[in-house]
């Protein structure tokens, strides 16, 4: 089984390396696949990753040729500009959340293998005060750039496993509680810090 991971150089794309690397793919209680090859890529270089390696723009034609040269039979697609970068930065957010999903998503369209395709999304979806506990079906609001793409996203997603060219699956996150590392440009990134500096030493 050949894997591509989009995100793959930050803290859930190297996580889910190592998982798979360890012990394949497959549903919970059954037997697992053995991955056969690893595509990594991220906008950042991913130096020591067990795997081909990819470091650019997700939009670059060059890059999507690359990573579908042998077509993946599953797409992790975790690659993304958080929250408070992507307020900050319409252009940006709207060019890698949504665009950059669509590239993928037709590239796997016209790799023809009908991958399943795996990608996170945020309780951003949700936007304001929701329900304790949220039903399945509440309704997503979201109110920022981030939260948008994150549900544009989902609907894209739905409609091209509806249409049989992914096999495909979405996941809400919530916040990461201690994200190791330099703080990034996510909205949730003061509650690592509460966190991770107290651990670090740091005052």
């Amino acid at each position: 089984m050949r894997v591509l991971i989009t995100g793959a150089a930050g803290f859930l794309g190297r996580k889910l390396t190592a998982a798979l690397a360890g012990d394949g793919l497959g549903p919970a209680g059954e037997a697992r696949r053995a991955v056969t090859g690893m595509t990594l890529w991220d906008q950042a270089d991913n130096p020591g990753a067990a795997g081909t390696v990819i470091a650019g723009d997700l939009l670059d034609p060059a890059n999507l040729a690359s990573a579908f040269a042998e077509p993946p039979d599953a797409v992790f697609h975790l690659a993304a500009v958080v929250s408070a970068q992507a307020e900050a930065d319409f252009d940006l957010g709207m060019r890698v959340n949504l665009d950059g999903t669509r590239a993928l998503l037709e590239a796997c369209r016209a790799a023809g293998n009908r991958p399943l395709f795996v990608t996170t999304s945020s309780v951003a979806a949700f936007g304001g005060a929701v329900p304790d506990p949220v039903p399945d079906g509440q309704a997503p609001t979201p109110r920022s750039t981030y939260g948008a793409t994150k549900v544009i996203g989902e609907l894209l997603v739905g409609d091209y496993a509806r249409k049989g060219f992914v096999d495909g699956r979405v996941i809400r996150l919530p916040t990461v509680a201690v994200r190791p590392g330099k703080p990034n440009k996510a909205a949730s990134s003061f509650a690592s810090g509460i966190l991770r500096e107290p651990l670090n030493g740091i005052a």
